[in-house]
């Protein structure tokens, strides 16, 4: 029977150790365990163990050595139990040992889908600056329930959402000051659902929110379109310009009124 003849510490691993077993009156090095299983298994010099002990041990480690793994993956930021059941799914660690190692995490406290789903929530609303259907998503894709996901939400409430929402929109709307009123409405209810928020907070934000809506200012961005436009129609005489140039600035969402307006002044421009 193999006898333990010599224990030494891992030289580039702290708290494992390298066993060697007198096979037959020559020390061999068999495996390597840790720190903890060393002391639980009370693997001292000279202790005896079978060819199934030995066999044991080593698939001991194995799982003690995914378990660090595990411990390690979720140290950086909190984890979802999908995330590390994939996370040692792709470290080849066999089925049975990855749900020990889930219920071993989840008894201690590391692993707890609610409380993750819940710290989720409020780090993507607070840093991250993501509308609720983009969180819920996230969540989805990373395994959570979803009823659990509903109930994570509730840390974004409605009146949040369209505060935030109404932020975003009088930031935003510097990236469409060349656009018309109702483009430049449209467009930034686009961006507000592109980052998750509901069609209801979208279109309520823009419409309470800030913007520089004047008529001034929307003319200015007429003016820059119909210029380019009307130069383009260059070629065109009389009626069929003017038309041309109509339809390319109702199409980009300005009121006849103010278009009528940009014309008359052109054609003055022009006859001077």
């Amino acid at each position: 029977m193999p006898v333990i003849s010599k224990i030494t510490a891992a030289k580039k691993t702290a708290g494992r150790y390298h066993i060697y077993l007198d096979r037959s009156g020559n020390d061999e090095y068999s495996f390597s365990v840790s720190e903890d299983l060393l002391v639980r298994e009370q693997l001292l010099k000279g202790k005896e163990l079978t060819e199934t002990e030995v066999s044991d041990l080593k698939k001991q480690d194995e799982i003690d050595r995914a378990y660090q793994n595990a411990v390690n993956y979720i140290s950086y930021r909190m984890r979802s139990v999908h995330e590390v059941r994939s996370y040692l799914a792709d470290r080849e660690v066999p089925e049975e040992e990855i749900d020990s190692i889930i219920v071993s995490l989840s008894e201690r406290g590391f692993l707890d889908d609610e409380s993750f789903a819940f710290s989720y929530v409020r780090t993507k609303r607070d840093t991250a600056k993501k509308g609720p259907s983009l969180i819920a998503r996230e969540l989805k894709e990373k395994g959570v329930d979803a009823a659990l996901i509903e109930r994570a939400l509730q840390e974004y409430p409605y009146e949040m959402q369209l505060d935030d929402a109404i932020r975003f929109a009088e930031k935003k709307q510097t990236a469409y000051q060349k656009e018309s009123k109702r483009k430049r409405e449209e467009k930034l209810m686009q961006f507000l659902m592109q980052k998750g928020y509901s069609t209801e907070v979208a279109k309520k934000a823009v419409t309470e929110a800030n913007l520089e809506n004047d008529e001034e200012t929307e003319f200015a961005a007429l003016q820059a379109a119909a210029e380019k436009v009307w130069h383009k129609q260059r070629n065109k005489e009389g009626w069929e310009k003017k038309q041309k140039v109509k339809q390319h600035l109702y199409g980009k969402g300005f009121p006849g009124e103010l278009i009528q307006r940009w014309i008359e002044e052109k054609e003055e421009t022009e006859e001077n």
